[in-house]
């Protein structure tokens, strides 16, 4: 099997990659017999990406294994004025939210579709996404279960931040100061 990662612009996101998002977003997270899965697996192609995608630092990283879309992850710039880093403000310790909220990199998502999982695509889209980013510092949460997110993450530098930031996830960051040459 040959994988190969590429980046993809906002301006790229046609309705082929859109097709090959949700395809990927309905196999990792809906159950494809229930109309609600594909609506939601619509609603974020036609609504979360357009709206993350015009966010300033935004990044989409596309996986294809053998010709077929297998995985992507994104994210982008977060600022204090967002939903998210303003939430992290009133949730993360005071000292958290000093060192590590705004203007900081929020990987918002990374999804391997089930049927190429354990391949080692999900580090391949995770290195490619954070090659190279102007931030300092850049933030994620996750569940901390020993699971293979949380293994992944470990095994690439990020530090628990908060062990549970909101009920069943813990705030990851990683210090993109530390980057060796």
């Amino acid at each position: 099997m040959t994988t190969t990662v590429q980046a993809v612009t906002r301006k790229q996101i046609d309705a082929e990659i859109r097709q090959a998002l949700a395809a990927i977003y309905l196999a990792a997270y809906g159950d494809p017999s229930l109309p609600e899965s594909q609506l939601d697996a619509d609603n974020f192609v036609s609504s979360t990406i357009p709206r993350h995608s015009r966010r300033a630092g935004f990044r989409l990283i596309l996986a294809t294994t053998d010709g077929q879309a297998s995985g992507y992850a994104y994210g982008f710039t977060g600022k204090r004025g967002q939903f998210w880093s303003d939430w992290l403000s009133g949730a993360a310790p005071a000292d958290i939210v000093e060192n590590w909220v705004g203007d900081h990199f929020e990987l918002v998502d990374i999804v391997v579709d089930p049927r190429h999982r354990g391949q080692g695509i999900a580090g391949l889209l995770h290195d490619r996404l954070v090659h190279d980013l102007p931030q300092q510092k850049a933030l994620l949460a996750t569940t901390p279960d020993g699971g293979a997110a949380a293994r992944l993450y470990d095994g690439r530098g990020w530090q628990v931040l908060v062990p549970e930031i909101d009920g069943a996830k813990a705030l990851y960051g990683l210090d993109l100061a530390d980057r060796t040459a």
